[in-house]
């Protein structure tokens, strides 16, 4: 059941009614969630509602073990290979019998291994993790144990089970048990689901159908055609993942649950280590506090380091996907963010000097004017490149961890390595192929790509002003001003919605 469609809203509507009633009433509302929990997880499949409530009461037991104060660190370990198996049985199983099988073939040894049709739960990558971090949190006493209806409702809170953001523990647990639950504002409600309408409804179903095609046959499209490809795709990526993260948060503040903050204008960063500060933050955080400091972070030395930063985002790279593209795609970022902090680093060695150009000012070019002419003209072209260098050095940054972002983006959205390679090769090819240009009014998709930096860049903004003119009006205007918005975004959207990208995962 996605968000965006007819099902879900009058699922939601009930709910929200319901919710209306019982939100003062703690352990009435507790059970309440508990079951829209598992009605909502039900549409996906029975056998998959069997396994989350396997996966819960199994987890919830390896808790208890963790907190009776005996063989603590046993239970943390059975209950993190634990997890650990039950994800790569449903999410790798395939790919490792592949991988083996290959190995085999090359050795010219016989095997028969079986490849299993597996379904993969929905949700499992995320509520895997959430499992993971609570039993850590919990192992180093930083959260206790809750009651098993707590837990219950965590894992299976059904607007970010199937692609988050992940939600610490802590915080959900304080709104869970507390009468007075998150006191949202409805201008920024609104604004949300409008928002995430908009991103997912109307701009990420126009571009998912712009780069289906060149991403499975780059081959036949000109390189042109795969740069337009490449830089769609990041524009996709963006606005169907901050989409749902919008409605997601709209859906958990109406139900009582401050939203999570999971991107702030990702395309801004000028820097790979800043666009993981951006970029699906709640991840970036999960990776950062319980893989890279589990790993040992930067505690023992600059070498173990850029290991630990590597290692961390390759196995990111992994859990997004079975597949050595996925691999890459980790690695490249890994070397990516290990280069951000050599340069870093190296910068610092360089500071004095740093100091030394920035105190350049135009009172010292009229101080140098007088010694010598020349002496004055050098002083003056150095002032001014620094001061160039000083606008556009931002610029520069932020287009350059884009272009690196996005040529990453190619090995997270082809089926397979050959293809992204393919899709490279071709991209420098310089062929005069027409196909994607006649297929498609390229100027809609200028269009889009203004319209979806506007947004990276002032999204904030407009929110807010759009939050304040809500706010000002009665509720005459407020309702004629939201269906005009609303009706914007549905005129323009699509008979159908595209899938949502991280539902995959």
């Amino acid at each position: 059941m996605l968000f965006p469609t007819y099902d879900f809203f009058l699922f939601f509507i009930g709910t929200f009614a319901c919710a209306g009633f019982l939100k003062s009433h703690v352990l009435a509302y507790k059970y309440f969630l508990l079951i829209v929990n598992v009605i909502f997880y039900a549409f996906f499949g029975w056998h998959f509602l069997e396994l989350l409530s396997a996966n819960v009461i199994t987890n919830y037991l390896i808790l208890e073990g963790i907190s009776t104060g005996k063989n603590r660190r046993f239970f943390l370990v059975f209950g993190i290979v634990i997890n650990l198996v039950y994800l790569g049985f449903f999410k790798y199983y395939n790919f490792f019998i592949d991988s083996l099988q290959e190995v085999l073939n090359t050795f010219k040894i016989s095997s028969e291994i079986p490849i299993l049709q597996v379904l993969i739960p929905v949700g499992i990558s995320f509520y895997t993790f959430r499992v993971i971090s609570h039993l850590i949190d919990c192992y180093k006493n930083q959260l206790a144990c809750p009651k098993f209806l707590d837990y219950a409702v965590y894992i299976t809170y059904f607007p970010q089970i199937a692609s988050g953001p992940i939600a610490r523990a802590t915080e959900f647990y304080q709104q869970l048990n507390s009468e007075k639950k998150y006191n949202y504002q409805i201008e920024r409600v609104i604004i949300l689901i409008i928002s995430g309408l908009f991103k997912k409804y109307t701009l990420s179903s126009f571009l998912f159908n712009f780069i289906k095609v060149p991403f499975q046959l780059p081959e036949q499209y000109s390189s042109f055609d795969l740069i337009l490809a490449a830089l769609a795709y990041s524009c996709y990526i963006y606005v169907d993942f901050s989409g749902y993260s919008d409605l997601a948060n709209a859906i958990s503040s109406l139900l009582g649950f401050p939203p999570v903050l999971n991107f702030n204008m990702p395309y801004c960063a000028q820097s790979l280590q800043e666009f993981w500060r951006r970029w699906h933050i709640s991840l970036s955080e999960w990776l950062r506090d319980y893989l890279y400091i589990s790993l040992g972070g930067s505690r023992k030395g600059n070498l173990r380091k850029h290991f630990n930063l590597l290692m961390t985002m390759v196995i990111g790279g992994f859990w997004h996907g079975a597949g050595v593209n996925f691999l890459i795609w980790g690695f490249l970022h890994g070397i990516g963010l290990v280069f951000t902090h050599l340069v870093k680093d190296l910068m610092k060695n360089f500071h004095p000097k740093k100091q030394s150009d920035q105190s350049l000012t135009s009172s010292h070019i009229i101080v140098f004017s007088r010694r010598s002419q020349t002496q004055f003209w050098l002083n003056w072209c150095r002032f001014y490149f620094r001061q160039t260098v000083y606008i556009f050095k931002p610029i520069f940054a932020c287009a350059l961890t884009f272009s690196y972002v996005s040529l990453c983006w190619i090995f997270f959205n082809t089926s397979n390595w050959e293809t992204a390679l393919k899709f490279l090769q071709q991209m420098v090819n310089f062929s005069s192929n027409l196909e994607l240009r006649s297929q498609f009014n390229l100027w809609q998709l200028y269009i889009t790509f203004a319209i979806i930096f506007m947004m990276n860049f002032y999204g904030d903004k407009i929110s807010v002003y759009l939050q304040n003119l809500l706010a000002k009006r009665n509720f005459i205007i407020q309702a004629i001003l939201t269906s005009t918005l609303l009706y914007i975004v549905f005129r323009l959207g699509p008979n159908t919605v595209p899938p949502f990208v991280y539902f995959g995962f």
